[in-house]
């Protein structure tokens, strides 16, 4: 699967969960910051380097590799499933894609309008 894990949150880990239920390996692609501001129009707030750290370090991630591609949704990361029953023709035979959405409420979206608001000044920052 792959995804740009930036402000990494429970519903990231919800897909993780998600997609190891259905590989017996799982290999994970985070989005390069290229990719993340081509889809997104502005850079991630964890740089890449970050980013594959923390993905690495998430319970049932086997593997992680750097990904260029641009998100096709900002809402659901796509996951290929390598097996010997081939589902969709115009992908390679034993390879299927799935759409995983997360089944919980928090997105990297509304956690970064949050941060945008209090950096705003609507609320003030702790250290």
């Amino acid at each position: 699967m792959a995804c740009s894990f930036d402000l990494l949150n429970v519903g990231h880990l919800d897909l993780i969960a998600q997609a190891r239920s259905l590989c017996d390996r799982l290999i994970v692609g985070v989005y390069t910051d290229e990719a993340v501001e081509r889809a997104h129009g502005r850079p991630p707030v964890v740089p890449l380097a970050e980013r594959t750290a923390l993905v690495g370090h998430v319970r049932g991630v086997d593997e992680v590799v750097v990904h260029d591609a641009v998100p096709g949704s900002a809402t659901a990361a796509t996951l290929l499933l390598i097996d010997g029953d081939a589902v969709d023709r115009s992908l390679p035979f034993g390879v299927r894609e799935l759409e995983l959405t997360p089944r919980r409420t928090t997105t990297s979206s509304a956690l970064q309008a949050a941060l945008r608001s209090d950096r705003d000044g609507a609320v003030p920052i702790s250290a």
